[in-house]
């Protein structure tokens, strides 16, 4: 990767999406991303005065590029008509196949090196993301938002945990780590939505 006289900052905070990919959160370094940018190793920090600066960029990118094939899927789900646990599937589908090509998910969305940081473009990337399930499940549990709220960190266990199965190997066929990331969340928010149900009619 080469810069030339272009957006510096967006070609650093490529150069740091690439690197995440491949050697996960270790390996992001901001003298490694101005070598592949083709910059002195001080350029940087006139965007970036620290490497957590650095990471909180290219978390906020990773999100909002997460957000965008997740909400395809799911947007792709919704046009065909669909029940929204169909469009939590194929967001699960999207998630998997996208940790897979990027090795980019909640891991770096939420990093715990992340926690405490009051950035509000990274705040609104992940809130994003989020939005994504949650809006979705408040649909597939007739409208029960405590238990919507309750299903998404479960959400992220599921797909996060068949999406780093797939990266170790354990799962080595893709299509079937997102099969099954698919499809226990439907079966997850389904049970959410029948106990939701049934403690409304004994209530």
């Amino acid at each position: 990767m080469g810069y030339h006289h272009g957006d510096l900052r967006a070609a650093l905070i490529d150069a740091g999406t690439e690197l995440i990919a491949e050697g996960g959160l270790p390996a992001l370094s901001v003298a490694e991303a101005a070598r592949r940018t083709g910059v002195s190793a001080a350029a940087p920090y006139r965007h970036f005065p620290s490497r957590q600066d650095f990471l909180v960029a290219v978390a906020a990118q990773a999100a909002h590029d997460l957000e965008d094939a997740m909400r395809s899927a799911a947007d792709g789900a919704d046009s065909d008509g669909e029940h929204p646990v169909a469009a939590i599937a194929a967001a699960a589908k999207a998630y998997v196949h996208f940790v897979a090509s990027r090795r980019t998910g909640f891991g770096v969305v939420f990093a715990p090196e992340l926690r405490g940081v009051h950035d509000e473009g990274l705040r609104d990337a992940g809130r994003a993301v989020s939005d994504i399930i949650l809006l979705r499940a408040i649909g597939a549990t007739g409208g029960d938002a405590q238990v919507a709220v309750d299903f998404l960190p479960q959400f992220m266990a599921i797909v996060h945990g068949c999406a780093s199965l797939n990266q170790v190997g354990l799962f080595n066929d893709l299509d079937s780590a997102a099969d099954v990331a698919a499809d226990t969340v439907c079966r997850l928010v389904a049970a959410r939505a029948s106990a939701s149900n049934s403690g409304a009619v004994g209530g």
